[in-house]
């Protein structure tokens, strides 16, 4: 739960706002140092609203590789104090184009604290001022960035990008005092966690910076972020199953109704340095935004339009295929509105469908997402999103050893070519009594 006190920062640069919550910390504008994954800091989760579209100074080789850090060519120096000419220059660089300034109001936000600032000349000699928000790096203003400094900025700059330009609020949890853990029940889904180092070029010739998916959007799905529609993304996900759950990365030690808030190390990188453990996890809304951050109702994040959402009491028309597995209206859970589809059984083994009324008119190439939260201590094995054609039926399964229990998890599933989906289910396999959810159904 966010707490303490807040503020709202006018950026310098035009169009760029950030609202943040920042808990008053004793020690919580120290230098965080080397982060090493083994002491975990109890701070207050961040709220954020993120829109860096690139990361200036990172380009892009074949797609894939990033061959410049940040500190390479653009006039910023790692070893002196952004507030001195040596530091952060005024005639080369990033402070003499308008994105290159864009890129330093994030690295400001990231390092410096609520209160404090950066004050910049670029080559004609106009100043800006740029307000501290995160407090990732205080010391950097005037001193050197050292390794944990260079990490927890990167993640913090990773965190915050967007290449479609559309702001859209975070909520941000990490194992270092000035952002803390905790989670936050207006954002139910966890998108992904981000490390690495942005500020150099590790032994491969790429820049580390790197992310991982979270259980809480389908993987590369939201415009702008984490591998969806991007053309210039900064980072990228190295594992070949996308999750962060399901790869080894270690969570965090804090939890939120049993749930790990997030992640305190992950194995990911080509260079020298693969072990990171200067991790930012972002949670998100199941909200779709307009390029001018108006949220656009009806519609998912994935901007598909949301059929199933079982809103003020209703079930939708939804039926089970046995009479022993109920269904019931459930306001107690949410992952969209105020309310969900709730699944019970008492029983033993068994392998059963709940089904959406029949007669859709479902596309060959159209793909259906779902949201389903499974509870911990949970008897069931496996859980599908399954599309029902004249044909037969198409399904996406996924055990429950590969969702994140305790919160919400996508599923989608594609209509195959050739073929019309005439209703959409989801497919239980337990080996006894279990509850779940579903909710946000969109297509």
């Amino acid at each position: 739960m966010v707490h303490g006190w807040s503020s709202r920062f006018r950026r310098v640069v035009p169009g760029l706002s950030v609202l943040s919550s920042l808990a008053t910390l004793a020690g919580g504008c120290n230098q965080p140092g080397a982060p090493d994954g083994t002491t975990e800091v109890q701070g207050a989760a961040v709220s954020a609203v993120n829109g860096l579209t690139a990361i200036n100074g990172l380009a892009l080789t074949n797609g894939l590789a990033l061959t410049n850090g940040l500190a390479s060519t653009n006039g910023l120096a790692l070893t002196n104090g952004l507030a001195s000419t040596n530091g952060l220059a005024s005639t080369n660089g990033l402070m003499t184009t308008t994105a290159g300034r864009q890129t330093v109001s994030y690295l400001v936000k990231c390092a410096l604290p609520a209160g404090d600032s950066l004050v910049k000349q670029d080559q004609t000699g106009v100043s800006y001022t740029f307000p501290g928000g995160l407090g990732l790096a205080p010391n950097w203003k005037n001193g050197y960035c050292d390794q944990g400094c260079e990490q927890w900025v990167s993640a913090c700059l990773l965190a915050h990008v967007n290449t479609a330009g559309i702001h859209v609020p975070l909520w941000m949890v990490a194992g270092v005092a000035s952002i803390g853990w905790g989670q936050n029940a207006a954002y139910p889904n966890q998108e992904g966690t981000f490390f690495g180092n942005v500020m150099r070029t590790n032994t491969a010739g790429h820049v580390d910076a790197y992310y991982c998916n979270g259980p809480g959007f389908d993987k590369d799905i939201v415009p702008g972020r984490i591998g969806a529609n991007q053309t210039g993304a900064p980072y990228r996900n190295m594992f070949s199953s996308a999750y962060c759950n399901i790869n080894g990365c270690v969570p965090s030690d804090a939890k939120t109704n049993g749930v790990p808030d997030g992640y305190k190390a992950c194995t990911m990188g080509d260079g020298a340095v693969n072990v990171w453990n200067g991790l930012i996890t972002v949670w998100r809304q199941n909200v779709a935004y307009d390029a001018s951050g108006n949220v656009i109702t009806g519609l998912a994040a994935n901007g598909r339009t949301l059929h199933y959402d079982f809103e003020g009491g209703s079930m939708n028309g939804w039926t089970s295929g046995n009479s022993m597995v109920t269904l019931a209206a459930d306001p107690s859970h949410a992952e969209t509105g105020s309310g969900s589809l709730k699944i019970a059984y008492s029983g033993g083994s068994i392998t059963s469908r709940v089904s959406s009324p029949a007669g859709l008119a479902l596309a060959a190439g159209k793909t259906v997402d779902a949201y389903v939260y499974v509870p911990a201590g949970t008897q069931m094995v496996s859980v599908s999103l399954v599309v029902v054609t004249a044909g037969g039926s198409i399904k996406t399964t996924k055990l429950v050893s590969q969702l994140l229990l305790g919160t919400w998890n996508d599923l989608s599933v594609v209509v195959p070519a050739g073929q019309t989906g005439v209703q959409v289910a989801v497919e239980v396999a337990t080996s006894g009594a279990f509850t779940a959810n579903v909710d946000s159904v969109n297509w």
